[in-house]
C-alpha cells in the first residue's frame, strides 16, 4: 500500500512539475536523472581493470596492474569508480559540482552502492572522509560536493563519517590541461591532516568525484598513511579515460 501511494504520487509529480533531464535539459520520467537517451550513453566501469587503481584493461584481458601501478606503486591501497567521465555523467558531474544540482546526491550514493557495495563489503572501513576544498573555494562554492557523497554513503551502510579529517592548506592549480607530472607537483603537501582528528591504525576509505590522474587522491593519501593511517581506499563517482 506504502509502495503504490508513493508511485501514485511520483506520477502526480511528473504531470504537475515535470522532471528536466540533468544532461541535456529534456523532458523525461522515472527513477533516474537522465532522460531514455541520455541513460543510454553512460558507461559503467567494469572488470576487466587493474587491481590496485581500478583502471580498465582491454576486453578478453585477464586482470593485471597496469603500467602506472608497475611504475610507481600508489600510496593508496585500492580505487574504484562507477562510471567512465564521459557524456552524460560528465555533464551531470559538472552540474552538480559547480551548479548546485544537490539533489543528484541521491542518485550518486546509490550507484556506488549498487555497483561497489562488495568493494566496500570487502574493505570494510573504519571511516570515510572527502578530498577536502581549500576554503577560498568552499566560500566560492558553498559546498564540498565530495562531503555530500561521503556523509550520505556513511550514513547508509552505517560507517562513520567526518568531513574535515582532511584539510587543504593552500589553493593549487586547476589540475585540467596539467602534465602528469606537474599534477604531482600541483597538489604535493597542499594536503594535511587535522590534528583534532584520530587516523593512526584506521582504514580510511577516500571520496572524490573524479579520478583523472590520480594524482590529488594519492596525495591525499600519502599524508593520511604519513599520519599513521593503516590503509586508504578510494572511490570516486567517476574515471576520466579513453575509450578501451
Amino acid at each position: 500500500m506504502t509502495r503504490l501511494i508513493g508511485n501514485s504520487l511520483n506520477h502526480l509529480l511528473d504531470i504537475v512539475v515535470p522532471r528536466l533531464c540533468i544532461a541535456c535539459g529534456t523532458f523525461t520520467k522515472g527513477q533516474t536523472p537522465f532522460c531514455p537517451q541520455c541513460e543510454a550513453k553512460i558507461k559503467l566501469i567494469l572488470p576487466p581493470y587493474c587491481p590496485i587503481c581500478g583502471k580498465p584493461l582491454p576486453k578478453g584481458n585477464q586482470p593485471h596492474i597496469c603500467g602506472s601501478c608497475l611504475q610507481e606503486i600508489p600510496f593508496f591501497d585500492k580505487a574504484r569508480s562507477v562510471f567512465y567521465y564521459q557524456n552524460s555523467i560528465r555533464e551531470a558531474i559538472i552540474k552538480f559540482k559547480f551548479a548546485e544540482s544537490l539533489s543528484l546526491t541521491d542518485f550518486w550514493v546509490k550507484s556506488i552502492l549498487k555497483h561497489l557495495n562488495s568493494f566496500i563489503e570487502q574493505i570494510s572501513p573504519d571511516l570515510i572522509c572527502p578530498v577536502p576544498l581549500h576554503i577560498t573555494r568552499l566560500r566560492q562554492r558553498g559546498y564540498n560536493q565530495s562531503w555530500l557523497i561521503a556523509k550520505k554513503l556513511g550514513k547508509n551502510i552505517g560507517i562513520k563519517s567526518r568531513a574535515r579529517v582532511l584539510m587543504k592548506r593552500k589553493v593549487t592549480l586547476d589540475q585540467v590541461g596539467l602534465s602528469m607530472a606537474k599534477r604531482k607537483l600541483n597538489v604535493r603537501n597542499s594536503f594535511e591532516v587535522n590534528p583534532k582528528e584520530k587516523v593512526a591504525k584506521k582504514c580510511i576509505l577516500l571520496i572524490d568525484d573524479v579520478f583523472t590522474s590520480g594524482s590529488t587522491v594519492n596525495e591525499c593519501a600519502r599524508i593520511l598513511k604519513k599520519s599513521g593511517a593503516k590503509r586508504v581506499y578510494v572511490i570516486t563517482l567517476a574515471r576520466a579515460i579513453s575509450e578501451i
